[in-house]
């Protein structure tokens, strides 16, 4: 034995001086094919007299070496039964490999970017088709992620339709309709991703439907912004639950019909219609403080009124029967907002999906993601107002 030992070492020394540039790695891949090859030796030691089997030559397996990759000889028997316990290792790397090019795609690179990063930093080839079968590996788990059963209570639920590239005959912008949701234990939760070509009230109804179906019951109220026929599809579907329009949407309609010179007073006064967080603050006085705005400004923008209609007012405003502490998280949709961020900061880098399985997979990991990451910890600000919120549920809005 300490013949043999010896004679490797020398071996191994040889190589090193002679194949200064690559002599680790052939170090490396000596190693690991001694290693298989003894624990072939030693299973057919133990098993050839039993089942008449035997050595049966080898076949080839890529292993990670120090800078690279190489070609492995892995050997085999005649029956098939020898199973080395070393490819484990090799094995484990693969998987890491293929879960760093998931995580890479996700991020937002490209297959294209992702196949020359592996050829290039690790010396593999990793085609565009197996970065895009690793992805459709992912689809067992999005879509046990999307069908978890839901608690049965959230204080409030935040809900928006993202426009994203898809083909089917042709390429058109789609809807992916996402709820956020506040639980009991005030930590935000993703309820779902819901893909349906246009955003509609329709829509919203079934995935209302969805989510009731996955245990859901109740919330206290829905925030989102001023989709026709939103209001109906909640009274039918979720009664009782409140809906308030995401003023910050409100805003931005405004500005669009504003001049430039007139922006920063209107929305000074604007704001003075919100007043969001003062504990002082009603409903009654915003709609004073709205009469006087339209009444201000009236004269040269006649239309503002329009986009207060008498119908809607009460969905404006519904904020402020909540304590003043956490209006300023629910009077607009800001959360799905950055939501919807994160995801385009992915998708930008593709022009479109080839299908829309392709983009609720890269959606889905990159909610699953920043879930993990930023909604693991309960919002303090709901912490003084949880009791209060509960007697809300009790006694109905």
């Amino acid at each position: 034995m300490n013949k043999i030992i010896n004679t490797f070492k020398k071996n191994i020394d040889d190589i090193i001086h002679y194949e200064k540039n690559e002599g680790l790695e052939i170090v490396i891949k000596t190693v690991f094919e001694s290693l298989l090859s003894h624990e072939r030796e030693e299973f057919l030691s133990k098993n050839s007299v039993s089942y008449g089997n035997k050595a049966n030559g080898y076949y080839a397996r890529l292993a990670k070496g120090i800078n690279s990759y190489f070609k492995l000889k892995v050997p085999r028997d005649r029956l098939g039964f020898f199973k080395p316990v070393f490819l484990d290792v090799i094995k484990e790397q693969d998987e890491k490999m293929l879960d760093l090019a998931f995580k890479l795609y996700v991020k937002g690179l490209t297959t294209r970017e992702i196949e020359d990063i592996f050829e290039d930093v690790y010396d593999k080839k990793l085609s565009r088709t197996s970065i895009s079968n690793i992805t459709k590996n992912f689809e067992e788990d999005r879509i046990n992620w999307l069908n978890r059963p839901l608690d049965e209570k959230y204080y409030y639920i935040f809900i928006d339709a993202l426009f994203i590239p898809v083909r089917r005959d042709t390429v058109e912008k789609e809807a992916f309709y996402i709820l956020v949701g506040v639980k009991e234990n005030l930590k935000r939760e993703i309820l779902g991703v819901y893909n349906f070509p246009e955003e509609t009230a329709q829509g919203w109804r079934e995935v209302f439907k969805d989510i009731k179906s996955r245990n859901f019951k109740e919330t206290l109220m829905i925030i989102a912004d001023g989709l026709t026929g939103l209001d109906i599809a909640i009274k039918e579907e979720l009664p009782g639950t409140l809906l308030q329009r995401c003023l910050l949407h409100k805003m931005k309609n405004i500005l669009t019909r504003i001049r430039s010179k007139d922006k920063k007073e209107l929305m000074s006064d604007f704001k003075q219609i919100l007043q969001v967080g003062n504990p002082s603050h009603s409903i009654e006085k915003a709609k004073i403080y709205l009469n006087k705005f339209l009444e201000k400004w009236k004269k040269n923008y006649p239309n503002l009124g329009l986009l207060f209609k008498k119908n809607d007012l009460p969905y404006y405003f519904n904020y402020l029967k909540f304590p003043y502490k956490v209006q300023k998280m629910i009077y607009t949709t800001n959360w799905i907002e950055r939501l919807n961020r994160e995801i385009r900061r992915t998708q930008r880098f593709r022009c479109s999906f080839p299908n829309a399985e392709s983009a609720l997979n890269l959606i889905c990991a990159r909610l699953i993601d920043f879930e993990e990451r930023i909604y693991k910890y309960p919002i303090v600000a709901f912490t003084d107002v949880k009791d209060k919120l509960n007697e809300m549920f009790k006694e109905g809005c």
